[in-house]
């Protein structure tokens, strides 16, 4: 049962992080005028932020909302969620330049920050529980 919490918390988080990510990003984009990939420039603070920081930080509270759903297992829980991004990215055709390497690296940092919310959020509900 405790799998089955875990997975099931994750894929909630997975869906917070993609559904948030799918809203805002490209909020971002449009307001860059960003229109594919390619145009993002990694020497400007602004594409940075739309695009790789914004989808970490929406990773982390995917993370965070895994940990509070699975609260005996939070940071595998929390990791998964970030784990699915990596899956979901190496599902699609990547081009091999700097963006699509900073995009992985920027993923495997937002695992594990979602891992750690995850943990954290988990253990402040625990203890808001114990003192009631």
């Amino acid at each position: 049962m405790r799998t089955f919490r875990m997975i099931w918390a994750s894929a909630a988080g997975w869906m917070v992080d993609y559904f948030l990510t799918m809203l805002i990003v490209p909020l971002g984009y449009a307001a860059l005028d960003i229109s594919t990939i390619s145009d993002i420039q990694l020497n400007n603070p602004l594409h940075i932020v739309v695009a790789l920081i914004l989808p970490a930080l929406m990773t982390t509270i995917g993370g965070g909302v895994a940990g509070r759903l699975s609260l005996e297992n939070p940071t595998p829980a929390g990791a998964l969620v970030g784990g699915w991004g990596l899956l979901m990215l190496f599902d699609s055709p990547l081009e091999q330049n700097s963006f699509t390497l900073a995009m992985l690296i920027t993923q495997c940092v937002a695992t594990l920050g979602a891992a750690l919310a995850a943990n954290y959020i988990a253990k402040r509900t625990l203890q808001k529980s114990s003192l009631e």
